[in-house]
């Protein structure tokens, strides 16, 4: 297994543990990590059940994960610069319910694959409008 294949697979772990951790119900979670530069990055996080995304509560109750996270990201990073000369900017994890993940990263738009409720319905927005139902 290649490297950036092992950091993916122990990302979407600490994502599921994250996920089983807490206690809203969930069929998918998503993390959202951007990183224009090695030195400064942020995390957003989002639960789906259904078709209704759930923000996750405060993020400071994620301070263990986001430590583990944050490391493992930038490692990843590191691993596609070395492959391509282009390092991401911002990458989204899923990981579903059934243990299944997936990992898109993006290269040159710091805005692109927005997760929160307020890009739904936009270009900028990670989710395709068939797929969640917008709020009131």
């Amino acid at each position: 297994m290649s490297k950036k294949n092992e950091l993916t697979l122990l990302m979407a772990k600490v994502l599921l543990k994250l996920s089983s951790d807490s206690q809203q119900p969930w069929d998918q979670s998503y993390c959202r990590f951007l990183s224009e530069n090695k030195a400064e990055a942020s995390f957003q996080f989002m639960f789906r059940l259904g078709r209704t995304l759930r923000p996750q509560p405060e993020q400071a109750d994620y301070q263990d994960y986001t430590a583990l996270l944050g490391p493992l990201m930038q490692s990843l990073f590191d691993e596609m610069q070395a492959e391509t000369t282009h390092r991401p900017v911002l990458a989204v994890l899923t990981v579903d319910a059934a243990k299944t993940y997936k990992l898109k990263l993006e290269y040159h738009n710091a805005h692109a694959h927005e997760i929160s409720l307020q890009a739904l319905g936009t270009t900028a927005s990670y989710f395709s409008s068939e797929e969640i139902d917008k709020p009131a």
